[in-house]
């Protein structure tokens, strides 16, 4: 008896860490994806259409989207989704 409640224990352990460590999805995928609200956001800030948008992953969940003849950084921030962490060239231009 013993012996089948470890063996239960075992594998519903397993099941749940195999679901903890599912696929990951990428910095890309996630900004494009519809419900993160990146690329929707990307398109409206640089006023591009969406598929006119090349989107790079910088690292560290930080993307480089480039379209339109403009190009922007969006950084994901936890609990406010992907932000624009580019300067304006009014900002980038104050001392």
């Amino acid at each position: 008896m013993l012996r089948m409640i470890r063996l239960t224990f075992a594998l519903a352990s397993c099941s749940l860490l195999a679901a903890a460590c599912g696929p990951s999805i990428t910095s890309v995928e996630h900004f494009r994806h519809p419900e993160s609200g990146g690329i929707k956001r990307a398109a409206f800030e640089m006023e591009c259409p969406e598929d006119q948008l090349q989107v790079t992953d910088l690292g560290g969940w930080t993307i480089g989207v480039t379209g339109c003849g403009k190009k922007a950084v969006f950084k994901l921030a936890t609990g406010a989704g992907w932000v624009n962490n580019t300067a304006t060239e009014e900002q980038a231009t104050k001392k």
